[in-house]
């Protein structure tokens, strides 16, 4: 097929029209680097949109990675999102991994650190470190690895967040819930919370 129309499309693309009718939008530099022009006979159709598809996959690739670090399935999904084919963000994805712009297991170790920093439980981490798309036995092997002090965060978590609902009916009950509901276990959360009240028991009197 021969194109008998090219031109400007929104933003970086071009707009190419074909001698059967049809209409496709490429990549400008793309359409460039392969010398497309008004009367230039065209073949491979879906490699050439596949070839333009990856360049702006990856130009919007490196766009999200110089905001946010991204897991793989996150950054795969985000590019789905954004209307590229499914082919071509995998091939992104495996191009990215292969230069470390991409690294799981780099992410995860992150991620972790930044949840225990926050006192938030390993358990709970787990659950927050699938939604950004590490895998389960990734983020269990991680949390494993990194260092905390459950006793430390629940009382830090008492101080900043539970304290004065200590003092209301049933209180420690409640925070002893709240904090299970957390991911805590049973025993840390009894200890540190019966530690807490003894050593500011006035103000529970």
């Amino acid at each position: 097929m021969q194109i008998i129309d090219i031109k400007k499309d929104k933003l970086h693309l071009m707009k190419i029209c074909l001698s059967d009718g049809s209409e496709f939008l490429i990549d400008k530099d793309v359409c460039y680097e392969k010398c497309l022009k008004k009367g230039v006979e065209i073949e491979n159709i879906e490699d050439l949109v596949f070839e333009s598809d990856y360049k702006r996959a990856k130009s919007r690739a490196v766009w999200y990675l110089d905001r946010n670090d991204h897991t793989e399935k996150a950054l795969f999904d985000k590019l789905v999102r954004a209307g590229f084919s499914k082919q071509a963000c995998a091939k992104v994805i495996a191009r990215y991994v292969e230069v470390g712009l991409l690294d799981d297991r780099r992410y995860a170790k992150n991620y972790a650190e930044r949840l225990m920093e926050a006192n938030v439980s390993k358990r709970e981490a787990v659950q927050k470190m699938l939604t950004k798309g590490v895998a389960y036995d990734l983020a269990k092997e991680v949390l494993s690895e990194t260092e905390t002090d459950e006793q430390t965060q629940i009382k830090n978590l008492l101080e900043k967040k539970y304290r004065t609902k200590l003092g209301a009916q049933n209180g420690a009950q409640k925070v002893f819930a709240a904090l299970v509901r957390k991911g805590f276990s049973y025993s840390a959360v009894r200890e540190a919370l019966k530690s807490y009240i003894e050593e500011f028991e006035e103000d529970y009197v």
